[in-house]
């Protein structure tokens, strides 16, 4: 065996002895990046680069869920792995890349206006909504975004290179004409739920494969409802799907007395993390924490959980591929929690409760609703952040000042790291 593979499986054969936290800070919702803007929202991916010590942030599509026009933006900051004041790091370095599109013209945030077959304004404008960074070995990023829902590529400074699509049962459909249809629906039959296509992505460490998990479930699965959710698996070289898994949201009822709260729509999954031994990281967790309002739901369930796809069922190995079709097919099945097959094993590495947070300075009514950034500063450290909606009662967009009536409270981003053995 090779000295280095030696090393690794046996730094990562004990990596999950006993998860601590390290440190924990915030970053204030009023600061602004490198091109004088709100800095909101950039824990909504996570990803960094031990070559060049740099962490890389994306913003989500901007403020008001999509209805303030924002172009969505990619963050790089210089940070060594051992730095200790990770939040002032961030703070200090918002150099901030537009994301720009085949034609070199910047994304948009917006929701989608138009009945183009491709997530577009009726100006021409593409639309955008980043969720969750990997980093290639080449050094560029790949994104996963929600509006189509698909993974893009990018160069580190914003700059458009491919576009790697799902199979057609995840798009979006007109539920009249059954045509993909981009523009939010009120009573959707097929596809993504609105905002809740991809959100968390992950590399293999060949490089050879990449993972991207949905929020929650298709709309013909059941939805929020379903209970499962899906983990679409591309080759990463030619872009092609080339196998998919069904894993389970945790089950409410097997949570403590609080869990009596939450229903399963209440849950889901936020972001992907492959490890150096190839085991995955997800982030699942409510949607409960503080959201700028001035009475927030207290958070129940946040919590880190390893992935385990060794025994789980790959649904395209299935005769007729049932769960696979459209749901206009008869020989099409809804995946849901309660299907004859295998699905991905799921065990917890870390619940946020037993870090024991308040007694670090962060309440429980103080815990951020959107944990969506999940980034590994090196065999051991994790880093974990908050995706904070921009909720800072006066934003500032293109040098211009507005009110942000969503946000009675500014919410900062909050960031903590864990050391993983």
């Amino acid at each position: 065996m090779r000295p280095l593979l030696f090393l690794i499986l046996l730094l990562t054969s004990t990596l999950f002895a006993q998860p601590k936290l390290e440190s924990l800070s915030s970053i204030p919702s009023a600061t602004l990046d490198s091109l004088n803007d709100t800095a909101g929202s950039f824990g909504s991916g996570a990803t960094y680069d031990p070559n060049i010590k740099t962490l890389y942030l994306t913003t989500d599509r901007g403020p008001g869920d999509g209805n303030i026009d924002f172009s969505p933006r990619l963050y790089s900051i210089p940070l060594p792995p051992d730095e200790k004041n990770i939040a002032f790091a961030i703070q200090s370095h918002l150099s901030a890349h537009l994301y720009k599109d085949s034609d070199g013209k910047p994304f948009t945030g917006l929701i989608p206006n138009s009945s183009d077959p491709e997530p577009r304004m009726k100006d021409g404008r593409r639309c955008l909504d980043p969720e969750g960074l990997a980093l290639m070995e080449d050094g560029n990023l790949l994104l996963c975004e929600e509006y189509m829902p698909s993974i893009l590529q990018f160069k580190p400074d914003g700059t458009f290179m491919a576009r790697l699509i799902p199979p057609e049962n995840y798009f979006p459909r007109n539920p009249t004409t059954s045509e993909i249809d981009f523009r939010e629906s009120a009573n959707r039959q097929e596809g993504r739920e609105d905002n809740r296509g991809f959100e968390g992505i992950a590399l293999s460490p060949n490089g050879k494969t990449l993972y991207a998990i949905l929020q929650s479930a298709l709309t013909q699965d059941g939805g929020k409802d379903a209970g499962a959710t899906r983990l679409l698996v591309f080759d990463a070289f030619s872009g092609t799907p080339k196998s998919e898994y069904a894993v389970r949201f945790t089950d409410p009822s097997s949570l403590p007395e609080g869990g009596k709260k939450l229903k399963t729509k209440n849950l889901v999954f936020s972001d992907l993390l492959c490890l150096p031994d190839g085991r995955l990281l997800a982030l699942e967790r409510d949607n409960r924490g503080q959201d700028g309002s001035t009475k927030p739901k207290a958070a129940i369930f946040k919590s880190v959980c390893v992935l385990d796809l060794t025994s789980a069922t790959d649904l395209f190995s299935l005769p007729d591929k049932p769960y696979s079709l459209r749901k206009t097919d008869p020989k099409f099945k809804p995946l849901n929690a309660t299907q004859p097959i295998e699905y991905v094993k799921k065990n917890l590495l870390f619940d946020f409760r037993d870090l024991d947070l308040p007694s670090q300075g962060l309440a429980w009514d103080q815990i951020p609703e959107k944990w969506e950034g999940l980034a590994l500063l090196s065999l051991d450290r994790l880093l974990l952040l908050s995706d904070n909606d921009f909720l800072t009662p006066e934003l500032t967009i293109n040098g211009k000042k507005i009110p942000f009536p969503k946000c009675q409270l500014p919410t900062p981003t909050w960031l903590f790291t864990i050391k993983l053995r």
